[in-house]
């Protein structure tokens, strides 16, 4: 997927007038839901200072995309992560300054100086040269006087107004709630941020972020969540439906329907794809990801359907990304850079679903879902095998010499004082909680998307931490649909493991390891160069 080249002629955004920016990025409010992640405190006022400072930066200088291969400006993601893991002050400043300035593009007035109104909304969206516009547009939505965050979420990402319209309205269907998780989900990201921080300029800067997205799952989250009644033939895949099948109608658990991917043939042909391929996947299997999403019974009503339905996605999440990108210990950790994606954006389910109803509570879980099966396949459908993943020990007590990387922190560690608890000599008395490490490391390493990605875990494993093995077998056996014996095997200790082999596999920096930034995912972004250098080469960059 290619963004826009910028105009020839750069006109750069007129600044927002100092009462405007006061008002978007004016301090910060509590975790809206006790769901929602916890903050660590960090050593003082200046922390939050250069918080602000550098999210006031941000919204004025810089473009949504950083390149024309929809690379997004990660800034805000990055510097509000590491705040929340109780980063100072001058870490703050330098990860901003050291990490993202030096490759972004600047903010630019849109072409023939549009301005987006109610009226032509529609008419621009899906073309991030209007970012801006969009972002003016937002300004005005959410500094009205009245306006809240919750009425700004159901009304532009939920409504049905701002999905499909009927009859049509202007050049095109908004399909907020598609483009809301469109490349890699980032606009569900930002938005999140907006929700569980209070800010009005992340909600400002996201709803402008979802309006300049594709709406590329039109396929998928518009055609399943807004137009249910099918009106195109059966494809040729689907009427390869395997027997077993469940029949039309049947409702199962999120881990239930993996397995049944798993084994359905009209998946075997798949490979692993970038972003770039997406579309292509959405095409040729569109209509079976419906099939297999329409079978989660996610339909909430209360508070404790709430509580079950992102339970029950988180793990379904972690199995995606963190069991699928594990080959065994003595190999290299995958640490998939695009299902990662469906884990990092899930942190933002609980403090997103404090602002909505039910309904659209349901929508957003429902959508989720939808396009984190569809990443996963798109990656390769990598299975879960659980009793392996789950025997090697959990850190800090040391695995087999043999493994690729140790469940032990690098380097020399100190020695405990004679009455240190349970015991001077037991691993425990020097680290005696391995999140702590893992934190550590993800608030100084230099890789933007680790300190979200670790930030994600150790929340769901202060929600889910607790979970024995077993847990889930009971239910899954009510679906009346064959278990996969290895769910039994699955425990709260997932977070924990998945979060160490991230961290030993983007490298220990905190504790002098070399930033590796091995997410799996070079192959696409050196592709991503190489024909960013042709453009520039035929001048058309």
């Amino acid at each position: 997927m290619a963004t826009s080249a910028p105009p020839k002629t750069i006109v750069p955004a007129k600044p927002s007038p100092p009462d405007v920016l006061a008002r978007l990025f004016g301090g910060l409010k509590p975790p809206p839901s006790v769901l929602a992640p916890a903050r660590i405190p960090n050593n003082g006022p200046d922390a939050l200072a250069a918080l602000l400072d550098a999210l006031r930066d941000n919204h004025e200088r810089s473009h949504v995309f950083f390149n024309q291969f929809s690379f997004h400006n990660h800034s805000a993601h990055h510097l509000l992560a590491i705040y929340a893991l109780g980063a100072p002050g001058p870490v703050i400043t330098a990860a901003y300054q050291d990490t993202h300035l030096d490759h972004q593009r600047i903010a630019f007035v849109a072409p023939n100086s549009v301005v987006i109104t109610d009226e032509n909304f529609t008419d621009h969206l899906g073309n991030d040269q209007n970012y801006n516009a969009y972002l003016d547009y937002f300004h005005r939505v959410v500094l009205q006087p009245g306006a809240t965050i919750p009425d700004l979420i159901e009304k532009y990402i939920f409504s049905d107004h701002y999905n499909i319209r009927t009859p049509k309205e202007g050049t095109q269907q908004p399909e907020m709630l598609n483009r809301f998780l469109e490349i890699l989900l980032h606009p569900i990201i930002h938005v999140g941020y907006g929700a569980e921080f209070g800010l009005l300029g992340m909600i400002a800067e996201g709803l402008a972020w979802t309006a300049v997205h594709p709406a590329g799952a039109t396929t998928l989250i518009s055609r399943l969540l807004f137009t249910p009644e099918r009106t195109t033939p059966l494809t040729e895949l689907e009427k390869q439906e395997p027997g077993w099948m469940p029949k039309s109608g049947a409702r199962l658990r999120a881990l239930n329907i993996l397995s049944l991917m798993l084994r359905d043939p009209r998946f075997f042909g798949s490979r692993v794809l970038d972003k770039h391929e997406f579309a292509d996947m959405l095409v040729s299997h569109g209509e079976i990801f419906n099939k297999y999403a329409e079978m989660w019974d996610c339909n909430i009503e209360s508070q404790d359907d709430l509580e079950k339905y992102l339970e029950e996605i988180i793990f379904a999440d972690m199995l995606m990304y963190g069991v699928g990108s594990w080959d065994g210990d003595d190999v290299e950790y995958r640490a998939d850079f695009f299902t990662g994606h469906i884990v990092t954006s899930a942190l933002f389910l609980p403090s997103l679903c404090a602002h909505i109803s039910r309904r659209s509570q349901t929508l957003l879980l429902r959508a989720h879902f939808l396009t984190s099966i569809t990443w996963w396949v798109v990656r390769g459908r990598p299975p879960f095998p659980l009793k392996e993943f789950t025997s090697t020990p959990l850190p800090p007590f040391p695995n087999s010499p043999s493994a690729k990387y140790p469940t032990t922190l690098p380097g020399p560690q100190p020695t405990a004082a004679p009455d240190a608890l349970p015991s001077p000599n037991s691993p425990y008395a020097v680290v005696p909680n391995p999140w702590y490490p893992v934190l550590a490391n993800a608030i100084v390493h230099p890789n933007e998307h680790l300190c979200k990605f670790q930030r994600a875990l150790a929340h769901f494993g202060s929600l889910y931490g607790h979970r024995r093995a077993g847990f889930v077998m009971e239910s899954l056996s009510e679906d009346g649909v064959e278990v996969d014996p290895d769910y039994a095997y699955l425990d709260g200790s997932v977070f924990l493991r998945v979060a160490w082999l991230t961290s030993a596999a983007l490298g220990w920096v905190v504790l002098g390891e070399s930033n590796t930034g091995v997410w799996n995912y070079q192959e696409f972004e050196q592709k991503a160069k190489d024909d960013l250098a042709m453009l520039e080469r035929q001048g058309k960059a």
